[in-house]
């Protein structure tokens, strides 16, 4: 089958518009520089860096939106990743269950390492499997919200930029990130997090896709088999907030799909190798 037209683009500070002659691309290092007096500099400000498809008679599908951690200038949305000091990709899932709804948020953590050959190893662990039952408000964002907290009480396991990866309010992330509205309630993004764009349908060459995808899966798995009704063990009601009932699942007893080949081999995707982490 014919693969739909891509179309990257790329907003850049406008001050690199009168600063530099032009601009020179780095296909090994998937970098974009400045040229001034035949000299190549790193552009001014961050990046912003979009994919998208075609789509006839609607507007472009979104495939992966995001903003460089540095003035470094990225062409590539792996590389841009990459260079952050954790992603964290948040996925929630809602489903009607015996005359409730019950969503699942599912948060999966990548620490990258790039040694001096520039390749990278990726250490990965899921981090939170969360159950909201009956949720009154935005239950993406209320699982962002949730994340994020969880995050701030445990600041020291995440030095550093961290980059939130989500698949949903696409409209609003300019204003998330410029601190201009708040993420949920009055939770306005950390200094240190930048929100990014995800679609499950992003393609393999991109591992934004590939982790939201992963998070949609952990959560749907909970749903198989009837588990939530059947297993009611640390489901518990909740006064004065937005949803019902609550629960954490622990991680570390449940039978979880991996993000590593069957055999227990890292996987690779564009060069990656990902690693399990203990935390």
């Amino acid at each position: 089958m014919k693969q739909k037209a891509r179309t990257i683009n790329l907003n850049i500070d406008p001050q690199n518009l009168f600063e530099f002659d032009g601009l020179a691309l780095d296909f090994n290092t998937q970098t974009i520089m400045g040229v001034k007096k035949g000299e190549n500099h790193p552009l001014i400000g961050q990046s912003k860096l979009g994919f998208s498809r075609y789509r006839q008679s609607k507007a472009p599908k979104i495939l992966h939106e995001s903003i460089s951690p540095s003035d470094q200038t990225w062409f590539d949305s792996n590389h841009q990743l990459l260079a952050y000091d954790h992603l964290i990709a948040v996925d929630t899932n809602t489903n009607s269950i015996a005359g409730s709804h019950v969503s699942i948020t599912a948060a999966f953590h990548v620490i990258p390492q790039i040694n001096e050959n520039g390749e990278a190893q990726c250490m990965v662990a899921v981090i939170a499997l969360l159950e909201f039952w009956n949720v009154s408000a935005k239950q993406e964002n209320l699982g962002w919200f949730t994340i994020l907290n969880m995050i701030l009480a445990h600041q020291s396991f995440f030095p550093g930029k961290i980059a939130l990866i989500v698949d949903s309010d696409l409209g609003n992330h300019d204003a998330f990130n410029n601190r201009e509205i708040p993420i949920y309630n009055d939770m306005y993004l950390p200094s240190n997090v930048t929100i990014s764009y995800a679609s499950d349908k992003g393609g393999p060459e991109h591992l934004s896709t590939k982790l939201i995808k992963h998070c949609h899966n952990l959560a749907s798995d909970l749903y198989k088999n009837g588990s939530l009704l059947l297993k009611k063990q640390g489901l518990v009601s909740i006064e004065n907030e937005v949803y019902s009932h609550f629960r954490q699942w622990d991680i570390e007893k449940s039978s979880l799909r991996a993000f590593v080949s069957n055999d227990g081999r890292s996987q690779s995707t564009q060069g990656t190798k990902f690693v399990p982490l203990v935390e």
